[in-house]
């Protein structure tokens, strides 16, 4: 979505990530499904399970006392719409299923529509919606 740009470097964006990825592996709940094509990594879904109390549904939303995200997904493009994502989602239902697990977040970016229809059609809806005012530009 370049309308929404300047975004940082992968470097920063990794930079960032890395800590939180390594508290999400320290915790027992956290499952990393890959999907690969051969010796070629084409895929994965990150999903962790959080008190609702440590999340921003609390004050909202009647849930269960634990919720799952899913924190990452992705499929390389040329895998795109050959059913990879769905088989990886029906793998996160599952293991958040066995987890005991019943209420579900996914975050996305505004305009990535075809993220927006592939959750839909696997029964998820808009709750929330977030909007910014970044005026710095990297300044």
């Amino acid at each position: 979505m370049p309308e929404l740009a300047p975004y940082v470097s992968d470097e920063v964006t990794w930079r960032e990530h890395f800590p939180m990825y390594e508290e999400l592996f320290g915790k027992p709940d956290t499952f990393l499904f890959l999907a690969s094509d051969g010796p070629e990594l084409i895929g994965y879904a990150l999903g962790h399970v959080e008190p609702v109390e440590e999340s921003w549904i609390a004050d909202t939303w009647v849930t269960a006392p634990r919720i799952g995200e899913l924190e990452s997904i992705s499929v390389l493009p040329d895998y795109r719409s050959s059913g990879i994502g769905s088989r990886l989602l029906d793998e996160v239902h599952r293991e958040f299923e066995r987890l005991g697990v019943e209420d579900l977040i996914i975050g996305l970016l505004p305009g990535n529509e075809a993220a927006l229809r592939f959750y839909e059609r696997h029964g998820y809806r808009r709750t929330w919606l977030y909007v910014s005012r970044f005026r710095s530009g990297g300044r």
